[in-house]
């Protein structure tokens, strides 16, 4: 009697199991965020200049990135200012930094099996170095010849520059990406802020047939304004282009990431950046818009129209904000966000930046890595 019960208790709980399986699986299933990217943005600074501490710091974080299941690190080679990091003899290093700061790094990042991307800030050029200084010309001037610290994309040779730096980082090391930042007009000191030097009005009226530096309405009901912005903004694709067949010409397969404004449409007009075109073109491999918010709702939104772009044709991993200029995260909020962009599709996220994962960002990272 006391067999027959037990054997019915059994029969029981396993009727229970099957008719809800959730009961024991859905808590690893609400934890698991496993995608193929989790990245992170860093830069030089964050280790320090100091050859001996910056190495030993990259060695504990590193261990720490991967103890948390990050496998991409996006490192700068080249700022704001125009200094690289990288030992260039086409551009101007910083001079805190008298040692291979991205050699280095790249060999403890290959140790770990860590996908590196070389991070170029494309067309700021704050410092005004190198053959910049030389050409004084390559800067993006205002339609009253004021100069802003950007060099500017019209210009065949700005773009043969730039591409230069990125072409030797390609060649000096084994990288299999480059990842491009600024890869657009300025957003200051307004937008949109495309230059009005002679070359590239002359470029223009090669071009398109007009004279831009008659045309008085500059808005958008004019149709010659409206021409204006499209042709910038076709530069800066020119650019994205040109860029993908020289890594090809290497011999290489050097794929290309970029980091892009969260509104595609917006960023077009505004700014030059017509994202969406690279992904079409598949000039790209991977897109990283910076979707830098605590608004669950917006991030949502915006996650949906950048994995439509990219769908079948490149990676998307939306940038994650953890500290920036427009929101300060918390690790539910960095998890929300990451739940919401698997949800959707996306091949992964990118952490801006190291500066700002702390031990309670990478503990939560770690525990939902499986």
């Amino acid at each position: 009697m006391k067999s027959k019960a037990t054997l019915v208790l059994f029969f029981l709980m396993i009727s229970a199991l099957w008719a809800f399986p959730e009961a024991t699986s859905s808590g690893a299933a609400e934890t698991s965020l496993a995608m193929p990217v989790r990245g992170v943005w860093m830069h030089p600074g964050f280790f320090g200049h100091d050859k001996t501490a910056a190495v030993e710091k990259m060695r504990l974080t590193l261990d720490a990135y991967v103890r948390a299941g990050i496998n991409t690190l996006i490192m700068c080679v080249k700022n704001t200012s125009g200094h690289v990091y990288y030992a260039s003899e086409i551009g101007v290093r910083d001079k805190a930094w008298d040692w291979d700061f991205f050699g280095v790094f790249l060999a403890e990042a290959k140790k770990r099996k860590m996908e590196v991307h070389p991070w170029f800030c494309v067309f700021p050029e704050s410092a005004i170095l190198g053959q910049v200084r030389e050409h004084p010309e390559w800067l993006i001037q205002s339609p009253k010849r004021e100069m802003v610290s950007a060099v500017n994309p019209a210009l065949p040779a700005v773009r043969e520059y730039e591409i230069s730096l990125m072409l030797e980082v390609a060649k000096k090391y084994d990288v299999g990406w480059i990842h491009l930042d600024y890869i657009r007009y300025p957003c200051e000191p307004t937008e949109p802020y495309f230059s009005f030097d002679p070359e590239t009005l002359r470029l223009f009226k090669q071009d398109t047939g007009i004279d831009m530096a008659a045309v008085k309405a500059r808005d958008t009901g004019n149709m010659a304004w409206n021409e204006w912005l499209s042709w910038n903004r076709d530069r800066v694709t020119v650019f994205v282009r040109e860029l993908k067949s020289a890594l090809k010409a290497t011999g290489r397969r050097v794929k290309i990431s970029a980091a892009v404004f969260p509104d595609a449409r917006n960023a077009a007009v505004l700014i030059g950046q017509d994202w969406p075109a690279w992904a079409r073109e598949r000039l790209v491999d991977m897109l990283c818009p910076m979707l830098y918010s605590n608004d669950a709702g917006l991030f949502e939104k915006l996650v949906r129209e950048a994995v439509a772009f990219g769908k079948g044709r490149c990676q998307v991993c939306p940038g994650i904000g953890i500290g920036t200029s427009h929101n300060q995260n918390t690790p539910e909020g960095m998890i929300e966000q990451m739940k919401i962009s698997k949800s959707l599709g996306a091949d992964g996220v990118v952490y801006f930046s190291s500066s700002s994962l702390a031990q309670p960002f990478l503990e939560k990272l770690k525990a939902s890595k499986s």
